[in-house]
């Protein structure tokens, strides 16, 4: 049975102003820039980091309200025991219960399951003018609304628990780096060769022969040697052997200082990592955590590392990236991994995920959640009834136990909910993990449409300001996209058709989701779709100025209603044929035209059409957007506080 870092409670640290985050074995942190994952790795690093940790003045969040120097860093980690399976256990092993920093200061809380609840704190002292640390025992893991009270604190300091180091390796890891580095995990490791003391002294006598060989086969270094000798009789030698060239050290415990490491990647020579790539380089750093996390086992028993790591997919192409997951995985101990890549966030459990968020109402964390332990809990408590003898008795203790989950069930996730959120969202639009707002529609015109619309009302590129435009495709696939967003705390809004029943559908899954307070982010098309809605709102011009440039003609709809009026152009939902007369403005003629140009071959008209409708302007140069599309991307600027040009 092992244990594991369930919760952390962060006050003051940089970008963090109060969170808590619930952590798993392999917990993934994603989200825009800024927002705060580094900031929730580098205080893990104060409260567990295996070296040594400085806090500046910079390092204390700034709100504009508090004084650095008086402004306390809060880290509260708690520790459960768990199985193999990753299920929290009621007790710890006896080897935890009796190690250091456990023993004597476990606590249990109200359902009798033990845990340790670590508080550490970074205070200013003005004496030395630097940040001291000060760690305590919790007397208790008190409700997040009120985690901070000092009187929770026991007396006394506890001492740093060796058996559970953090490990913190940022996205500047270099393996030549850390070669150099004697503080660094590979420095340390090296450093120890851990060879048997009975074999050193032989050893040692075959590293001085050699020596003896090389120099004795270089003319060259024999006569340096020579040369060096001259030391000799300028500085005093008492029982001292003068000058020595050492090809390779001498001493079995100097190896690490001259240690190389060659990669062969073809059928030639191998050759040093440093003549590698940034990509093989940064990948050999930190697969060489796993060689330091046994070596360390080795030695330490209780030992439970927890992995910090910065963005390890930095340099790497996207199949070494999801490669990359899996080695990591199978690392002995926690990780906590912070990524940009949606090729390595797809690789996890969604259950891992854990999104920053920050916005002008401060950073926010959240997660998906799922309903599969309610449902398995429901199941083996209906069990016991049958197995009691379905008794008055025996349903008066268990059903209200029963109504409770059945409660907690409604506001999670089903399996099915969670297999859309896989299907849909995370294996083909991974990046949305990394947006700040989400807009949603149908189709394959807006999704070519709408990016154009935004660079004009914005003046830069959607993806600059963290906007990401997703088509659905269809009316009734937005509930995946929904729950996603509401669980992740992503912002959203709904651009959407008109037609037909499509707004009811619509609603109906926002209500689902959230609730009919949200309809305010629908954006509708009034009653019809998109490239109607264009053709009604004034647009025919330059429609018909992108259609004649595509199919390089002067006056492409006529001829397109001399082929085509009369004719069938497909069926209806009665599976009647469709005829137009186009020439009859009963049947909406040129306009009618149009709409059925571009909905004949959406994808090809859709970028061309939104370019010439952004050289239409009023008479002040302005842009003349699509109302209902202008309407959001002001709605848009207003959330965001974004400067419109």
């Amino acid at each position: 049975m092992g244990i594991l870092i369930d919760c952390v409670r962060i006050a003051n640290f940089r970008a963090i102003k109060n969170i808590e985050v619930n952590l798993s074995l392999l917990t993934m942190l994603v989200g825009a820039n800024n927002a705060g994952k580094t900031s929730f790795l580098r205080a893990l690093h104060l409260a567990l980091g295996f070296d040594r940790r400085v806090v500046l003045r910079e390092d204390v969040h700034d709100d504009g309200k508090n004084d650095p120097d008086n402004t306390e860093i809060i880290i509260d980690v708690r520790i459960i025991p768990i199985n193999e399976d990753g299920t929290r256990m009621k007790e710890f092993d006896q080897i935890w219960n009796e190690s250091d920093g456990f023993s004597g200061n476990i606590k249990t809380d109200q359902n009798d399951y033990e845990y340790l609840a670590i508080r550490t704190k970074y205070k200013f002292d003005l004496l030395s003018q630097t940040y001291k640390a000060d760690t305590k025992i919790l007397k208790e893991w008190l409700p997040f609304r009120n985690w901070i009270d000092v009187s929770n604190e026991e007396t006394g300091r506890l001492q740093k628990i060796e058996t559970i180091p953090l490990i913190f390796v940022d996205a500047q890891r270099d393996i030549q780096l850390d070669l150099k580095d004697r503080t660094s995990f590979l420095g340390k490791l090296t450093n120890k060769p851990n060879i048997d003391s009975s074999i050193i002294e032989a050893l040692e006598q075959q590293i001085n022969s050699l020596n003896e060989d090389i120099i004795n086969g270089s003319s060259n270094l024999q006569n340096l040697r020579e040369k060096l000798q001259e030391l000799n009789k300028t500085v005093n030698i008492s029982g001292g052997t003068g000058v020595e060239i050492l090809p390779v050290n001498k001493k079995i415990r100097d190896i690490g200082r001259n240690l190389n490491i060659n990669f062969k990647d073809s059928s030639g020579p191998s050759f040093p990592l440093e003549y590698h790539g940034m990509g093989t380089r940064s990948w050999a750093s930190l697969l060489t955590l796993n060689a330091f996390i046994s070596w360390q086992e080795e030695t330490n028993n209780p030992y439970f590392p927890v992995l910090a790591l910065e963005e390890p997919e930095a340099h790497l192409h996207p199949n070494a990236q999801r490669q990359l997951y899996h080695q990591l995985a199978n690392i002995k101990g926690q990780k906590i991994i912070s990524t940009h890549s949606p090729f390595v966030a797809a690789q996890c459990d969604l259950m891992d995920l854990r999104h920053f968020y920050k916005d002008k109402d401060g950073l926010k964390v959240g997660q998906l959640e799922f309903s599969e332990g309610e449902e398995e809990q429901i199941r083996l408590l209906k069990q016991q009834i049958i197995d009691g003898g379905n008794t008055g008795e025996i349903k008066r203790e268990l059903c209200p136990k029963i109504s409770e989950l059945i409660k907690r069930k409604a506001n999670k996730l089903d399996k099915e909910e969670k297999r859309k959120i896989e299907r849909t969202v995370l294996n083909n639009r991974g990046e949305l993990l990394f947006s700040k707002i989400i807009i949603l529609f149908e189709g394959e015109t807006e999704e070519q449409a709408l990016p154009i619309f935004s660079k004009e009302k914005f003046g830069i590129h959607p993806f600059e300001l963290g906007i990401s435009f997703v088509g659905v495709g269809g009316k009734a696939n937005y509930s995946p996209f929904l729950n996603f967003a509401k669980f992740l705390n992503i912002k959203w809004h709904i651009l959407s058709d008109g037609d037909g029943n499509t707004e009811g559908e619509v609603k109906n899954q926002i209500k689902k989701v959230f609730d009919s307070t949200y309809w305010n982010k629908l954006f509708i098309f009034e009653g019809l779709d998109f490239e109607d809605y264009l053709v009604e709102k004034g647009y025919t011009e330059e429609i018909n100025k992108a259609i004649n440039c595509i199919e390089n003609c002067n006056d492409f709809i006529d001829q397109y209603i001399q082929k085509h009026n009369l004719h069938p152009l497909g069926k209806d939902e009665n599976g009647v044929d469709i005829l137009r007369n186009y020439l009859n403005e009963i049947d909406g003629g040129k306009k009618r035209a149009l709409r059925d140009i571009m909905h004949g071959d959406k994808t090809k008209y859709a970028a061309v059409i939104a370019q010439e409708i952004c050289k239409k302007k009023d008479a002040n140069g302005k842009t003349i957007l699509p109302p209902k599309i202008d309407e959001l991307f002001n709605k848009i600027a207003l959330d965001f506080n974004i400067e419109l040009p």
